[in-house]
């Protein structure tokens, strides 16, 4: 049969058992900021460190036995002293948050010459140090005084006369924190600032209850409740970061895959328009609305981040092959096998890969060859096929150039990343190239398109 002391203790190993979990993904996570990763981390060992040692001194609690006389008094000096030390490292790691330039006690001293620029509020800062240093000086104080408490020969706790202060010491401390928090709480995100302010709120609500009533260790459980919410909001923020930094790197492949078109290819159709001017004018002016749209679809790519149409970059392909069409005339000859329309992929996706077959494929082989742009549905996913009878080359080589496989190498990065795609290549030397694209069918749903 369970009691109240047993389900206490349960609690608090569990909860101690909970920051050690959490305390072993904040340091396996290797993509957190390395400071706010090593307050944090700090701050989840020394509650695990801190709720364990309250287990500790409930279990060996009233124990006859020279063990527990030694266990009960370790572990309320470490629950004590703990507490205080926690007020140490929680205000480094809003420091952390709220003003990176004074991470750490050491960069506030530095700092001091240069607190006219930067805009920080020193001297409650600094003071939160000193009663956390303060709490913990009292703490090993009242070993030697019994000023906080003391234990008895049947080694039971007893609170003290001078207990209060042990309470008010790091409230003190708190109340100065949650001064700045709410001062510049626009600095930091909605879920960071609330997991915050619960290690503020729930520890203080916690330790005015115990002033009145002894029993529950109300303010360490509201500790590891606090600790809960800034680990979510961690890892919360943490994934925010990582998604950002993913869609920026697509957004900065894009602009590289943009900045890699061959001016050559302008050049060419230029060229070919000029001449066209004074043999088939109609031809001209057609060639003039493909070029045209061709440098549209560029330019309007660069600021997109999410899928498009398939009928847009079908568009755009098809501007490109007709102008590539009236340069090798009868040694580029393209075959459309279009069965799937409706359905997104990543502006600029198709035809790179087009383009890697007209440049690297067909135009290397002396008779030309043939280009096939295929769509189909297959069992749950949709195909892209582009394939041509040209050169190959061996895929287990890369060319010394390297160009052709930066180009499906990024094409693929972004294909995964925005649509939960993959791309396979497939090339024989002297037999040609087939690359095959294939998107989850429920690509087709428009609100991939406006996300």
């Amino acid at each position: 049969m369970f009691d109240r002391r047993s389900i206490h203790v349960a609690l608090l190993l569990w909860g101690s058992i909970f920051c050690v979990i959490a305390a072993l993904c904040m340091y396996m996570s290797r993509n957190f900021d390395k400071e706010k990763r090593r307050w944090l981390l700090l701050f989840q060992i020394s509650s695990a460190v801190l709720l364990l040692s309250d287990a500790l001194a409930w279990s060996y609690r009233g124990g006859t036995e020279t063990e527990a006389a030694v266990m009960v008094r370790i572990s309320n000096f470490l629950v004590f002293i703990l507490s205080d030390f926690l007020l140490f490292i929680f205000n480094g790691y809003v420091c952390c948050y709220l003003f990176p330039e004074c991470k750490t006690p050491i960069h506030l001293l530095h700092k001091r010459k240069y607190k006219n620029e930067i805009n920080f509020p020193e001297k409650r800062i600094m003071a939160v140090y000193l009663i956390a240093v303060a709490g913990m000086f009292m703490v090993v104080l009242s070993q030697f005084t019994d000023l906080y408490y003391y234990i008895d020969v049947k080694n039971y706790y007893h609170r003290n006369t001078g207990y209060v202060f042990s309470v008010l010491i790091p409230m003190t401390g708190m109340l100065l924190e949650l001064s700045f928090i709410i001062q510049y709480r626009k600095r930091i995100k909605k879920q960071i600032y609330i997991s915050m302010l619960s290690y503020i709120i729930l520890p203080f609500i916690a330790s005015i209850i115990l002033i009145f009533y002894y029993g529950i260790s109300f303010v360490n459980i509201a500790i590891s409740i606090s600790g809960i919410f800034m680990f979510i909001s961690a890892m919360i923020e943490q994934n925010q970061n990582l998604a950002q930094k993913e869609q920026e790197a697509v957004n900065m492949r894009m602009t590289i895959m943009i900045s890699q078109i061959q001016p050559h290819f302008m050049y060419n159709s230029l060229n070919t328009i000029y001449h066209l001017c004074d043999k088939n004018k109609e031809l001209a002016k057609e060639a003039i609305s493909d070029f045209s749209y061709y440098l549209q679809h560029i330019l309007k790519s660069v600021n997109r981040s999410v899928p498009i149409p398939f009928n847009e970059e079908l568009r755009y392909v098809q501007a490109y092959l007709k102008l590539e069409k009236m340069r090798f005339d009868d040694d580029l000859n393209i075959i459309y096998q279009i069965d799937a329309t409706d359905f997104f992929v990543p502006p600029l996706s198709i035809q790179p890969l087009v383009e890697n077959a007209v440049k690297h494929g067909i135009c290397q082989k002396e008779d030309g060859g043939i280009l096939v742009l295929a769509t189909k549905e297959d069992d749950g996913y949709i195909e892209v096929r582009v394939s041509d009878d040209g050169v190959g080359f061996d895929t287990e080589k890369e060319k010394n150039d390297g160009k052709a496989h930066v180009g499906i190498k990024n094409v693929k990065q972004r294909l995964y990343t925005m649509c939960n795609g993959t791309l396979n290549v497939n090339s024989k030397p002297g037999e040609g190239t087939t690359i095959i694209m294939r998107l989850p069918k429920e690509n087709k749903d428009e609100d991939i398109g406006n996300r």
